[in-house]
């Protein structure tokens, strides 16, 4: 649901006031409304630079604009307005970011074969998460991988291509946005 897109319209009443009630947007979500969802009413699609604590967001690759989605218990990537979970809200713990699904409850993170799920009631380790600002737009999403940080992207496992925690440094890997809900 969308709560910055509401419109006010006059309820006539019979006592010679006007009550203003405000229509409910509706809760699907499709790319076209994502493309033009902008909270602050410019042009464009309006995206948070960082994804803060307590915000709910939409996660979205830059170059598919395809959202992080939970899926039937797997984490994939797919066009919004389809089945699937699509919300995040963030949390932090001991300055680490964590993305909480809002209907599963359960924490995005990675399992023991650095592959991402959503599994995790607390938030620990391996689900910890960096967001760095790229210079040219967008951030790469780090994980911790023992004493450094490696870079969400795709790895293939049995011949499909699936979201993971791929290599060091946080230049490469998919560039992402962070849509406020």
């Amino acid at each position: 649901m969308i709560y910055d897109e509401v419109d006010v319209e006059p309820i006539p009443n019979h006592d010679d006031f006007t009550i203003y009630t405000p229509t409910t947007a509706p809760d699907t979500v499709t790319a076209e409304s994502l493309n033009d969802y902008n909270p602050i009413g410019g042009a464009g699609p309006s995206y948070s630079l960082v994804p803060w604590p307590g915000s709910t967001f939409i996660i979205r690759s830059v170059s598919s604009g395809h959202v992080i989605t939970l899926l039937e218990g797997e984490i994939t990537l797919t066009q919004p307005g389809g089945r699937g979970s699509i919300y995040w809200i963030c949390e932090e713990t001991k300055g680490w970011l964590g993305f909480r699904n809002t209907v599963s409850g359960m924490l995005l993170g990675h399992d023991a074969k650095g592959m991402l799920c959503c599994s995790a009631k607390r938030h620990q380790s391996w689900e910890y998460f960096c967001v760095r600002m790229k210079p040219e737009g967008g951030c790469v999403l780090l994980m911790t991988h023992y004493s450094g940080l490696w870079h969400v992207g795709f790895k293939e496992e049995q011949g499909e291509k699936k979201l993971a925690k791929i290599g060091e440094g946080g230049s490469d890997g998919i560039v992402w946005e962070f849509a406020k809900v």
